[in-house]
């Protein structure tokens, strides 16, 4: 899915598509795949959570691998997190937060229930503020690795578009991590599921990101993160 900028007058028209695109992300929802290494995968996901210091966010963080890649800064009562325990992952692993209000924990490996309680938060925030302003709510699922682990790739795609659809319907934004190469097989299996997928890296001292827009079939230049 390249169109390259070989000439100054081809990287102005994929800008100019880009800057277009990701304004009508924002205004109407997107599902974005971000993939590369785990480094520059905390500051892609704060930029994705927007800044909730001028416009209210409502966020809901769901959490299936253990790992704390992410801060979740700014935690409060319009943020809401999923925990899902499997086989790997001990009572002992979400002990810590699992008493919290906030926190929904999961003792199941099955897709469903953990799609029901993501639109459930969704809802909640519904009843709780009435309709939702576009972008207004953030969605960040940190890592699709222990589902595509557990799944068949055909059962994540479906439950993928079920749960991106979800957030759509109010208009918001869901970033999911995935740990793998962009031209892995996974990601080409996964892409068509999402609006973009946002391939990121270190180079040198500089994070960067990469978008590849999946209906305009457009690859950005790498850009500073």
């Amino acid at each position: 899915m390249e169109r390259r900028g070989e000439n100054s007058s081809e990287a102005r028209e994929t800008a100019e598509i880009f800057t277009r695109e990701l304004a009508e992300l924002k205004r109407r929802g997107s599902g974005l795949l971000v993939v590369g290494t785990k480094p520059p995968m905390q500051r892609a996901c704060e930029r994705f959570l927007g800044d909730a210091t001028e416009t209210p966010r409502r966020r809901v963080f769901v959490r299936t691998d253990g790992e704390r890649h992410h801060t979740h800064a700014g935690a409060h009562e319009d943020t809401k997190f999923i925990e899902q325990v499997t086989d790997t992952r001990s009572t002992a692993a979400v002990s810590n937060v699992g008493n919290r209000a906030d926190t929904t924990v999961l003792r199941t490996q099955k897709l469903a229930p953990l799609g029901i309680e993501i639109s459930g938060a969704i809802d909640e925030f519904e009843r709780e503020c009435g309709p939702l302003a576009p972008g207004e709510l953030r969605v960040c699922f940190d890592s699709l690795t222990p589902l595509i682990e557990e799944h068949d790739p055909e059962s994540v795609f479906r439950f993928l578009h079920v749960l991106i659809g979800r957030i759509k319907t109010v208009n918001g934004m869901g970033h999911f991590h995935l740990p793998a190469e962009m031209d892995s097989t996974i990601v080409r299996t996964l892409l068509p599921v999402f609006d973009a997928a946002v391939e990121v890296r270190v180079n040198g001292s500089n994070a960067e990101q990469r978008w590849h827009l999946v209906e305009r079939d457009v690859t950005t230049e790498w850009l500073s993160l």
